[in-house]
């Protein structure tokens, strides 16, 4: 029994030290998201809704190939030029965006090269249908709804970048949380530890005022007194 308790001494006292180890990982986490958040000049929201450019980028791309389909000799010329058409509207949202999280203005200029963007797109969107054979309203009313698909979805780029938190924001909540975690997981480790001990600890120390009671026949006072102290010796690591 005295030897299972110092096994357990000798866990408890790897287990405290990895308590300390996680205290202070979390620490340098918990600095780390707080210099971040400070920095940090946009908005709130999490990172993740960054995702939904995608979904914006998809959307500029298919209203760009209905620009281009009819108007090249390639289809996989199309494709390749709808899809340089959306990088390039979502290069230029998230350029205006950079300039409004650095809190600088976007020149009026950069705002009308962003007009005559969509301008341009929503044109050859009609001419294309009109190629196709489309009649005169429903090839002006497709091209006007997607120039509206495509000037949506690079304000809600700009917009997203802006009002968002940024991706090492996010990894930092990530080992954030994970810190936290693993500092939790420590301590309850630790406190089943110190609680195995201080049973063995009681069932030792009942055994051997058994051994002083009923062997040695010492009295009950000085028996306990004894069993007492050869538990703290025991649990305090002396001899």
């Amino acid at each position: 029994m005295s030897r299972h308790v110092s096994t357990l001494q000798s866990r408890e006292a790897n287990a405290a030290a990895k308590v300390r180890e996680c205290r202070g990982a979390l620490g340098w986490a918990e600095r780390t998201d707080k210099e971040q958040r400070a920095s940090h000049q946009g908005g709130d929201h999490t990172w993740l809704l960054r995702l939904l450019i995608l979904i914006a980028i998809l959307a500029e791309a298919v209203t760009a190939y209905v620009a281009m389909e009819a108007l090249v000799a390639s289809q996989s010329l199309a494709v390749g030029l709808a899809m340089l058409a959306a990088l390039t509207g979502v290069g230029m949202a998230c350029l205006f965006a950079n300039r409004r999280l650095s809190r600088l203005p976007v020149a009026t200029p950069a705002r009308i090269i962003e007009g005559i963007f969509v301008a341009v797109l929503t044109v050859l969107r009609y001419e294309s249908l009109r190629i196709q054979g489309a009649d005169f309203l429903t090839s002006v009313g497709a091209a006007m709804l997607a120039a509206l698909i495509s000037a949506l979805a690079l304000l809600g780029i700009e917009e997203v970048v802006v009002e968002t938190r940024t991706f090492a924001i996010f990894l930092g909540e990530l080992r954030l949380s994970w810190q936290q975690y693993r500092y939790a997981a420590a301590e309850r480790n630790l406190a089943r530890l110190q609680a195995r001990i201080k049973a063995a600890a009681g069932k030792l120390q009942q055994h051997f005022l058994d051994f002083l009671l009923k062997t040695e026949g010492l009295p009950v006072e000085q028996a306990l007194q004894r069993a007492a102290e050869f538990r703290a010796a025991v649990t305090d690591g002396k001899t």
